[in-house]
């Protein structure tokens, strides 16, 4: 909670709007708020900085640096608190696209951004201390799930963890605060999985994730979720999805759940 301080109060104090993402934010999120907790946890940190330019970034990096809490490290995104890495992603007007970033001075580094603005639009903000009052902004499921489907497509086969990520949040949502929705207004999510609480639980997550995506975020989602689940597919994301499970033979359990939160992102356009 030191690190989240800090930079708390440094990116308050220049304005700059930041949110906790990655497996820091799943952990906060579920355990936190919903009391489940991941079989995978982190002592990394991942930010995202909403930021016009460049200045604005190095203004914020700098601010930290002279806390004499973080030091800098080779990478342009990644500063260390103590022993623990700081990963800072700007997102905003410094993306000429709304898509990706390229990082200065000679911008060969180009990282995928997608999905960051709607996370942090639509995020929530969570009381992790009262004395004194420490608050942070966080995306929901349905965000961290965008972010999380983006980031495994763009960087594969770099990063399988974000598909066990992605598979958790699958498999939770309904127990993540989705019940009273899914016997009440999404009933008849329910009734048409034959009140599988866990597969109408996928179907409301791609229904919800729909829903706050962008135009170009949802066409490269469909885009991504139609690859990784059409027939006679390499099914890449399920293999990484089974790779971490000790239980072997579940590709077709995982496959078939993946198509079911594939059918809930799609049919949101019908609806």
């Amino acid at each position: 909670m030191d690190a989240l301080r800090v930079i708390h109060q440094e990116a308050s104090s220049l304005g700059i709007r930041f949110f906790v993402v990655g497996a820091t934010a799943r952990d906060l999120l579920l355990s936190h708020c919903h009391a489940i907790r991941s079989a995978r946890m982190t002592a990394d940190l991942d930010i995202g900085v909403e930021v016009a330019n460049w200045e604005e970034f190095h203004q914020l990096s700098e601010a930290l640096v002279a806390t004499g809490r973080f030091v800098r490290t080779n990478e342009p995104h990644r500063l260390k608190f103590d022993f623990f890495p700081l990963d800072i992603v700007p997102y905003g007007s410094v993306s000429p696209d709304s898509q990706n970033i390229t990082w200065p001075p000679d911008h060969m580094v180009i990282m995928n951004i997608m999905g960051f603005q709607e996370a942090y639009d639509y995020g929530v903000t969570v009381r992790l201390e009262d004395a004194p009052i420490l608050d942070v902004t966080l995306p929901t499921i349905p965000g961290m799930a965008l972010m999380k489907l983006i980031s495994w497509n763009d960087q594969y086969p770099g990063r399988p963890k974000d598909a066990e990520d992605l598979q958790f949040l699958m498999e939770n949502y309904a127990q993540a605060g989705n019940l009273d929705r899914l016997y009440g207004p999404e009933s008849e999510l329910l009734q048409s999985e034959a009140f599988d609480q866990t597969l109408a639980g996928i179907r409301l997550l791609g229904r919800d994730m729909a829903a706050m995506a962008t135009a170009l975020t949802r066409q490269a989602v469909q885009s991504i979720l139609g690859a990784e689940t059409g027939e006679h597919q390499r099914y890449r994301l399920v293999i990484d999805m089974v790779r971490s499970s000790r239980i072997r033979d579940r590709s077709d359990e995982v496959l078939a759940k993946l198509r079911t939160l594939t059918e809930g992102f799609c049919e949101t356009f019908q609806r």
